[in-house]
């Protein structure tokens, strides 16, 4: 695993196994039908019905939950991660965008007291397309990468996937508690 920088922010190449990538794909590719059709797309407004789609996983049955609970794991040491909660909208997830699919630039919510940090694992990468707008810059993203999006606070987003290899994300969800430093006054 390797650390990288990206424009304002930053990630670590094979992050996952090709093995862990490989049941992932397999998983969300026979159960995407159960997926939930996300309208929202303001790049492409003739964008296709259903080219982005987005599968909470515990609202689905047999997802991977113990894989995806090691990778999450994973995060938290790597990151050193102490005082967090799991995001209650969106928990973990996978999404995909598939052909003339992309994410709309936007900021996610906090919980009082808590930054939305979202850790997102790079399943399946389009041949043209799909990168990430991460505070109005562009990050070109590889499969079986993990980068690190402060969700709540920065805007981000996707341009959108052109031919037929969809962008497959897991993305993992946080709520991570804000750290208030005590400061001395001499007042």
């Amino acid at each position: 695993m390797k650390h990288i920088e990206l424009n304002d922010t930053y990630g670590y190449e094979e992050f996952i196994t090709n093995e862990e990538q490989e049941i992932l794909l397999l998983w969300a590719n026979n159960n995407s039908h159960l997926f939930e059709i996300n309208r929202t797309n303001s790049h492409t407004i003739n964008a296709p019905y259903g080219s982005r789609q987005i599968g909470v996983l515990t609202r689905i049955p047999n997802s991977p939950l113990d894989l995806v609970k090691k990778i999450k794991d994973r995060v938290v040491e790597i990151e050193k991660i102490n005082d967090w909660i799991s995001d209650p909208i969106f928990e973990d997830a996978i999404g995909i965008n598939k052909e003339g699919g992309s994410i709309h630039t936007h900021t996610d919510m906090n919980l009082d007291g808590y930054t939305h940090v979202r850790y997102n694992i790079i399943l399946s990468y389009p041949e043209e397309g799909g990168h990430s707008i991460y505070n109005g810059k562009i990050n070109e993203l590889k499969e079986r990468m993990a980068w690190r999006c402060v969700a709540g606070k920065v805007k981000h987003g996707s341009i959108p996937v052109i031919g037929e290899k969809p962008r497959i994300t897991l993305t993992l969800g946080f709520q991570i508690k804000e750290v208030v430093k005590n400061i001395k006054s001499f007042i």
